[in-house]
């Protein structure tokens, strides 16, 4: 069996496991109505899940902005103007899924926080509910995600995150933060080798590229991109540059959400040319 198709084989198997797997996520609960737990730059909250509700609000409490504006919104007696503040959200997660530059009215909710008799600091409303694919679960106490509703744009920018701080870490020949890169079960295919496990392709890292004068220099860049649920995999370019001579290498890459990290689990390439 080639290696490609054995890369191919366990990209198949992952993918269907997941597509069993969907993530679940606890709520907790303001006199019977779900609350569920979000985080924003690193920061938790918690909303109240309101279906009913068609727009997402947040609480001025908890979010807030130089700009204010005033707004017509619908109450119970009618349109009534009310004091709201515009706010861009940059990230909003909730579990592994997350949706970026949000822009959203901020109010106050204080009668909602005295009903509740604890924090609210946002209504998630039906818009962000259905853009989520999030389903509630009352009897369990649990929301779960529609895998294949998950941003696929949200989870590259994470990943694109994430493997910057990867590949300057390779560059510098910092082991011990590149290791952590690598998943614990990860597997590499090279012309050289093929190397099973996260000490054995850091033992062929070091062998090969580590600890160079100068080191070893390299950039990466996607062919193509596919998300499902939490795995992506990328076709890609490679250049790298060790001892003055630069390799163009192509292959494929599989990462898998480990926790908030996306971690390589699989990596296939071949150099083509150098130079």
């Amino acid at each position: 069996m080639s290696r490609f198709v054995a890369f191919l084989l366990l990209f198949a198997c992952l993918l269907f496991s997941f597509a069993l797997e969907a993530q679940e996520v606890p709520l907790e609960s303001c006199r019977q109505l779900p609350i569920v737990k979000v985080k924003v730059a690193k920061r938790k909250f918690q909303f109240l899940l309101d279906t009913g509700a068609a727009t997402t609000l947040l609480n001025q409490k908890s979010f807030s902005s130089p700009d204010s504006t005033e707004i017509m919104m619908e109450s119970w007696n009618g349109p009534a103007t009310a004091s709201a503040r515009e706010v861009i959200l940059h990230d909003f997660t909730i579990g592994e899924h997350s949706l970026l530059n949000l822009k959203l009215l901020a109010v106050d909710l204080t009668p909602l926080e005295r009903s509740c008799q604890k924090r609210v600091d946002g209504v998630l409303g039906a818009d962000l509910i259905a853009k989520m694919g999030l389903t509630i679960d009352l009897k369990n106490h649990v929301a779960k995600f529609d895998q294949s509703a998950a941003s696929p744009e949200s989870q590259f920018s994470q990943l694109e995150r994430g493997q910057a701080a990867c590949v300057d870490a390779f560059n510098r020949s910092d082991e011990r933060t590149f290791e952590q890169c690598l998943h614990p079960d990860m597997v590499l295919f090279t012309s050289k080798g093929d190397f099973h496990g996260r000490p054995a392709v850091m033992k062929h890292f070091k062998e090969t590229f580590f600890g160079q004068d100068p080191p070893a220099q390299v950039s990466l860049t996607p062919l193509g991109r596919h998300a499902i649920g939490p795995v992506i995999w990328i076709e890609y370019e490679i250049s790298m540059t060790t001892c003055g001579q630069t390799e163009k290498t192509r292959g494929t890459a599989l990462f898998q959400k480990t926790g908030e990290r996306w971690l390589m689990s699989n990596m296939n390439y071949s150099v083509t040319m150098a130079k």
